[in-house]
């Protein structure tokens, strides 16, 4: 069965996303089957990895594109072009019910999916459930017998079996959205920035879990166990002392909370020229970010190993 991981922190603009969708393709590209799950009404990893789609679709054509004329202009309106085809790609997926939308309403009699398997194919080994903006109306609306929604879907359609890891990308606040990914999951990490204010996303998360999942007569009735994989710090601005200085005190203030020894740097500029980080694959510029892809890669997947090898005993 694949390793269910959600990546949550009750704060915003903490790289989260951007977390998500690099390490699923770190894995993809290191032969594992990836699902990447798209819980966040704003949808942004659903937008890079269909934007990322089209890139590596169109991968030969632009090589070629880039040789005969590679001027700023043929290269922006290039971009463009390629933002249109994957917006097209995503209305025309939205049109289908081919979203994760469908996943809760299933749980209505009234409005059945059309199509139980929502999996789309990004670049081979690495999936994804397209997220949806209209997934905000499932906060306020009736959440009876949705907690177990995600679970469910991943289980009837035997999704859960046909990947080594699944990742859902949670929104930063507490709704049934992330009440059912939690639920649905093995594991989760926290991404966080060395801030004052991402420290207290950090412990609200953990109150809510404790409350509405670890403490829950339903969950328990599972037999399954959500666990902490540790916390990630995002955009460290490295060899600034006042950042040590902030990641030692959040450490001290989360003693009983395991931290990820590889961090994920602040580059203002990656953001603006790549979709992925493997874009960036090549320029000298960019090698600490994508070693640092690299290496949570690695932790995330030997934290899983130690995790399993202590349940065994």
């Amino acid at each position: 069965m694949a390793k269910v991981i959600s990546f949550i922190n009750m704060k915003g603009g903490v790289a989260k996303t951007t977390l998500t969708i690099n390490v699923g393709e770190e894995l993809a590209t290191r032969g594992y089957r990836v699902l990447v799950i798209d819980m966040d009404p704003q949808f942004n990893a659903t937008q890079s990895l269909l934007l990322y789609k089209t890139h590596q679709r169109d991968a030969v054509i632009d090589k070629l594109h880039s040789e005969i004329n590679n001027s700023a202009e043929v290269v922006e309106e290039d971009e463009i072009v390629k933002e249109m085809t994957s917006a097209e790609e995503y209305d025309a997926l939205s049109k289908k019910k081919l979203t994760v939308l469908q996943i809760f309403q299933s749980t209505d009699i009234s409005e059945p999916p059309v199509n139980p398997r929502l999996t789309q194919e990004i670049v081979h080994n690495l999936d994804l459930i397209p997220g949806d903006l209209t997934l905000a109306k499932e906060i306020s609306g009736d959440t009876a017998n949705k907690v177990g929604a995600v679970w469910d879907h991943l289980t009837n359609n035997n999704i859960v079996f046909d990947y080594d890891f699944i990742l859902i990308d949670c929104p930063p606040t507490w709704s049934i959205l992330t009440h059912s990914s939690l639920f649905a999951s093995d594991y989760y990490i926290i991404p966080s920035k060395v801030d004052f204010y991402s420290s207290i996303g950090i412990q609200l998360l953990e109150e809510q879990i404790a409350k509405k999942i670890k403490n829950d007569s339903v969950y328990k009735l599972t037999n399954r166990k959500l666990k902490r994989l540790g916390v990630i710090f995002t955009l460290v601005h490295r060899g600034i002392k006042a950042e040590e200085t902030r990641i030692n005190n959040l450490k001290e203030k989360f003693p009983s909370i395991k931290f990820f020894s590889s961090n994920l740097p602040h580059m203002p500029s990656i953001p603006t020229k790549f979709v992925m980080y493997s874009d960036a694959k090549g320029d000298s510029k960019y090698d600490q970010l994508i070693n640092s892809i690299e290496k949570i890669a690695t932790e995330i997947v030997e934290k899983i190993e130690e995790v399993v090898k202590l349940d065994e005993k």
